[in-house]
């Protein structure tokens, strides 16, 4: 007769401690999982604006053009492109400001599905010409926005600059940076990016004509919101 006593199996006392020590690392993990998410998201919207910056430069003097990157904060997202409007009618594109007029605000060489240079097939896709780059930031979560979520704005910004509320300080109705052919910026002005959850900040800077950008990063959240330090990163 095989002895039965021999048998090995999962007692009750087994499982109960198998369940606390899931338990604990849940406790102490997902808060910083869910952090560390929340930094990766708002860091990369401002990452991707850095880059995009860089971008524009890049084009206005590789096109001999004026680029722009205008801000919509009404709709939470900036567009890049050539202000090819003629305002005064002489044939010279002085630009309106904004990047929504068809046949005339691109990106680069637009060209259609038949492959022709627009203006030809130009259409607005949520009212932006198709030829302008549109940044959204919602494609970052919904906890992310341009500036600051009531209670948890810092006092100031890199440098001990002064920041406004809704998160853009560039000049111009709407708020743009400019990009000239010299490779020059018209407007200096910083960005700034919140997770609305967690607090974190980051803001993207133009510190001088010459073409100076940073990001940095604000030491303070939402459980901080009296810290005044910025860290530059990049």
């Amino acid at each position: 007769m095989k002895n039965l006593h021999n048998k090995t199996g999962i007692t009750l006392i087994e499982i109960i401690i198998v369940f606390a020590i899931i338990g604990i690392l849940a406790a102490f993990g997902i808060p910083e999982i869910s952090r560390f998410s929340a930094n990766y998201r708002v860091r990369s919207s401002a990452t991707e604006l850095l880059q995009n910056m860089r971008i524009a430069r890049a084009m206005a003097i590789k096109e001999n053009r004026k680029y722009l990157i205008v801000f919509d904060l009404e709709n939470q997202r900036y567009l890049i492109g050539f202000d090819g409007d003629d305002v005064n009618g002489d044939g010279i594109p002085e630009g309106d400001g904004n990047l929504t007029t068809l046949d005339s605000d691109t990106f680069g060489i637009c060209k259609d599905l038949d492959n022709d240079r627009l203006p030809e097939g130009d259409v607005h896709i949520n009212g932006i010409p198709e030829c302008v780059r549109v940044v959204n930031l919602v494609k970052y979560g919904k906890n992310i926005i341009f500036g600051y979520k009531t209670g948890i704005a810092p006092e100031q910004g890199p440098k001990k600059t002064a920041i406004p509320l809704n998160g853009v300080n560039f000049k111009g109705s709407p708020p743009s940076a400019e990009f000239e052919p010299d490779g020059s910026m018209d407007k200096l002005g910083s960005v700034y990016f919140q997770h609305t959850g967690k607090g974190i900040s980051y803001c993207v800077r133009i510190s001088n004509s010459s073409g100076n950008i940073n990001m940095w990063k604000w030491d303070g959240d939402k459980d901080h919101p009296e810290s005044i330090t910025w860290k530059e990163i990049r």
